[in-house]
């Protein structure tokens, strides 16, 4: 089956399609690097001293950076499910339980 979902992982950038283009073409996937989140990218290159988290979390949320929940972005889930979308685009065999993830979301408001 061939799955239109290049969105889901990057942005829409031109990553899955390239991704399956080298494995077509007996190239073998050593590793995969990269920024999977563009919601943490802009607020650890937006926080500075000084500034709550929280505000700086809100203007992303505010600007449309971040997804519908914010806790998405900040648990990790996000992440851990592009991650789990380019592994079996490799073919590695990885459910979404089995990407270690470190949530920056303060427990008490984890399941709020």
């Amino acid at each position: 089956s061939r799955f239109l979902y290049e969105a889901t992982v990057g942005a829409g950038l031109p990553v899955i399609a390239p991704l399956q283009a080298l494995l077509k073409a007996g190239d073998e996937v050593e590793s995969v690097e990269g920024i999977f989140s563009g919601t943490l990218s802009y607020i650890f290159n937006s926080w500075k001293p000084g500034v709550k988290f929280s505000d700086v979390v809100k203007q992303a949320k505010d600007n449309g950076f971040t997804e519908p929940d914010p806790r998405d972005d900040l648990g990790g889930t996000d992440v851990a499910r592009k991650v789990t979308i380019l592994a079996r685009e490799i073919g590695l065999k990885l459910e979404l339980d089995d990407v270690p993830v470190k949530s920056l979301v303060p427990d008490k408001l984890g399941e709020s």
